[in-house]
């Protein structure tokens, strides 16, 4: 599956991730995975050898991508491969499903499994890695609440919570020690749209104290990389 989207970010405050988390949910569908308190995602990214991903999004460069594993549950049997890549302002995101078993080989650098995966988001993903010598590098989670509204694709994501380790990187492990990704109280909102953006949304956004800000969770998440550079 390939989505081509446009996306925009705000870093809030404690105070507002509550005060927008009600008018969504007044205004938007809630995600049927929502429940009471939104609902887990844990993510294992991929770079290469010179870590050429985490350098073009720290340089700002227009056309950039990310590799990583993502799962809902640490007892998931199928995990998303994805490959999520940045044009100027537009998102596309090349999604496929692999086996839990194919996964831990691909963590442990395997990267062969993927050519029994007869579609091109695997056999891209082949190519890139195998070519890059991508390694895992961080793992991430967070609880995050959605909200959807039919029109142009509209996706409304609040993140809480986050958290990462640079280290340990089995996927599935529940005792994994995680590290909070920002020194205070932190939530990102984002907002992701096919086409245009209802204005009134804009305004609801604009009308709390968040800075529409171009925050990769991935690049926040590697602090110990990127000290060590420093």
């Amino acid at each position: 599956m390939i989505v081509n989207r446009r996306e925009i970010k705000y870093v809030i405050s404690e105070y507002d991730y509550f005060n927008f988390n009600n008018v969504f949910k007044n205004i938007l569908i809630e995600d049927s995975n929502n429940k009471n308190f939104g609902y887990s995602v844990r993510s294992l990214y991929f770079d290469s050898i010179n870590n050429c991903d985490f350098y073009s999004k720290m340089y700002g460069e227009e056309v950039r991508k990310k590799i990583r594993l993502r799962i809902y549950d640490t007892n998931a049997e199928v995990v998303k491969l994805e490959i999520k890549r940045k044009i100027n302002v537009d998102q596309i995101k090349e999604t496929t499903e692999i086996t839990r078993e194919d996964a831990i080989r691909l963590i442990n650098k395997e990267y062969q499994v993927l050519l029994k995966y007869n579609n091109s988001t695997a056999q891209t993903a082949y190519n890139i890695m195998t070519l890059g010598q991508y390694q895992p590098v961080v793992l991430i989670e967070y609880n995050r609440r959605a909200y959807l509204h039919t029109e142009n694709n509209i996706r409304v994501t609040l993140d809480s919570d986050i958290r990462a380790n640079e280290t340990n990187f089995d996927l599935f492990s529940n005792a994994i020690p995680m590290i909070p990704v920002f020194n205070h109280y932190h939530a990102i909102l984002e907002v992701k749209y096919d086409g245009e953006l209802f204005c009134w949304i804009t305004q609801i956004m604009q009308s709390k104290d968040g800075v529409n800000q171009s925050l990769s969770k991935y690049c926040t998440s590697r602090k110990f990389f990127d000290n060590y550079l420093s």
